[in-house]
């Protein structure tokens, strides 16, 4: 990371792939604690008709550090 501020240059993994990963990430995390196969939408990043591994995907935020979109 510090070389890339050094020398302007892309890292080796950009923002979007590196998020793109940990997505896939916390999807196999999910279903491993459901202990069940899932079948996970990237572009909706939404598990596919699973109410109850979509709540796993967000959480309330702590009152104070609400993100107005």
């Amino acid at each position: 990371f510090m070389e890339c501020v050094k020398t302007r240059k892309q890292p080796i993994s950009d923002v979007p792939s590196h998020n793109a990963m940990l997505n896939v990430c916390h999807a196999i995390n999910i279903a491993m604690r459901l202990d069940r196969t899932l079948t996970y939408d990237p572009k909706a990043r939404q598990f596919v008709d699973d109410d109850q591994a979509n709540g796993f995907v967000a959480r309330d935020r702590r009152e104070g550090y609400d993100i107005e979109v």
